[in-house]
């Protein structure tokens, strides 16, 4: 690899680049190793040929969604897997994540097929967040389980992978992985090199005996030096930071307007509590109305007893 000015490599997080890196048919030799890393397949258990297909999932109903997928693979074994790479928070990524894999799954059914042939569906989910705070794991995988205490699988059709990159750098910081221990490890930190030096200088180590690896070097530096590939990189990532703004703004609004509501709300439950008062010792309605600024008709209830008037 020749040396490029640190500003220039291409942040791998960003999707337009993750998709020229691991969903080209050019690049099925990195998008495979990368899967058997992730799911910690090896020996006879190992993805041999993964061929990427149209990622985008038509609605299946008249008025339904789109779905449009990062990466959708299918494996020498038929399993379809959806890759996902999110680089901003999103509230609903667990529901997005089920919807994309039922789309999937039922993509598979055409007119006369024994259900038998239904092929397991997994979806590995990226995420430049945290999304779970009750555990350290960076990899956490879901199926679904017999009821109480996990007893028992009930299939191998779903399985969801959620990677949590920022558990990932803090453990790898604190020398809490192994390099050479989990095989995802070297595909996590090109994910995270593009502004790391020492990440860089490991990987091109471990590329010197990993042809594949290499391989990835090799196109993301090719997609770091192309004036096209790195303009549409400025462009998509703009489009992320500018997303990721608005999503700020309106939470932003909605925790506003949400204090102001308590506001009124508490100035209310104020107003008819000492509404409630006077009228028990008997004070006149008008002059209760006078003292709170409650309507006749507030005060009214009241009287009658209406707990929420």
């Amino acid at each position: 690899m020749s040396p490029i000015d640190d500003r220039r490599w291409v942040d791998l997080k960003t999707d337009y680049a993750f998709k020229q890196l691991f969903g080209q048919p050019q690049t099925t030799d990195i998008l495979r190793a990368f899967l058997n890393g992730v799911l910690h397949r090896e020996g006879a258990d190992a993805i041999a040929q993964v061929r990427v297909a149209n990622s985008e999932q038509s609605a299946t109903h008249y008025g339904g969604k789109t779905k449009r997928l990062d990466i959708y693979a299918q494996t020498d074994r038929q399993e379809r897997i959806n890759l996902e790479i999110q680089v901003g928070r999103e509230p609903a990524t667990v529901p997005r994540a089920l919807l994309y894999w039922a789309s999937m799954f039922e993509a598979q059914a055409v007119q006369g097929m024994d259900y038998r042939d239904l092929a397991p569906t997994l979806s590995i989910n990226v995420l430049n967040f945290r999304l779970f705070h009750s555990t350290a794991d960076y990899h956490t995988t879901y199926h679904i389980y017999q009821d109480p205490g996990h007893l028992g699988q009930l299939t191998d059709m779903l399985a969801l992978h959620m990677i949590e990159l920022p558990k990932f750098r803090r453990l790898w910081r604190q020398g809490g992985i192994d390099l050479f221990d989990d095989r995802s490890v070297p595909w996590l930190l090109l994910l995270d090199a593009s502004k790391n030096a020492r990440n860089r200088a490991i990987l091109e180590d471990l590329a010197m005996s990993d042809t594949t690896l290499d391989h990835a070097l090799r196109v993301w530096e090719e997609i770091s030096h192309d004036p096209d590939q790195y303009a549409a990189f400025l462009s998509r990532r703009k489009a992320l930071l500018d997303e990721a703004s608005q999503l700020h703004r309106a939470e932003t609004r909605g925790l506003e307007r949400g204090m102001r509501e308590g506001e009124i709300k508490g100035k209310l439950e104020g107003q008819l509590e000492v509404a409630r008062t006077m009228l028990a010792s008997g004070e006149p309605l008008e002059r209760v109305v006078l003292f709170t600024g409650l309507d006749r008709e507030t005060l009214r209830a009241i009287q009658l007893g209406d707990p929420h008037p």
